[in-house]
């Protein structure tokens, strides 16, 4: 374990916790926060089936019954389907992005090394899209 706690003995610091962090490896900092990036993504893959399914059963229940008004509530459940999946794109290209950052920090040997990598990295990865030019007229 990496966090060892300690409860002071002294009258004076009784019940005061003392944490004594050791270093951790990019990796093991990395996979920590791609672990805690699994809820959102179940959660919003949960969601998304949620939404297709019940979308679906109402515009059969819709056809059955000949009703135009459940269709339209049905596709709008499918609808709302897709920023979920827009959501749980962008959170596996950031952890994609996270387990990247792994390969240049292991292969740095200073903090200099470490914070030059990063902010090359950064740099490629964050760099601001221009926006697209549009013609008019032609």
């Amino acid at each position: 374990m990496r966090n060892t706690k300690v409860y002071a003995q002294t009258p004076e610091c009784a019940g005061i916790l003392v944490s004594f962090l050791t270093m951790r490896t990019a990796g093991e900092i990395i996979t920590e926060a791609i672990k805690e990036n699994r809820v959102p993504e179940y959660l919003l893959y949960g969601l998304a089936i949620t939404f297709v399914i019940t979308g679906e059963v109402l515009i059969g229940f819709a056809v059955a019954h000949g009703s135009g008004l459940n269709a339209a509530a049905g596709v709008a459940l499918n609808g709302l389907a897709w920023p979920a999946y827009g959501q749980t794109k962008k959170l596996r290209q950031e952890n994609l992005m996270l387990r990247m950052l792994e390969i240049p920090l292991s292969k740095a040997q200073t903090a200099q090394e470490a914070a030059k990598m990063l902010t090359e990295a950064f740099a490629q990865h964050f760099k601001p899209n221009p926006a697209p030019q549009r013609r008019i007229g032609k």
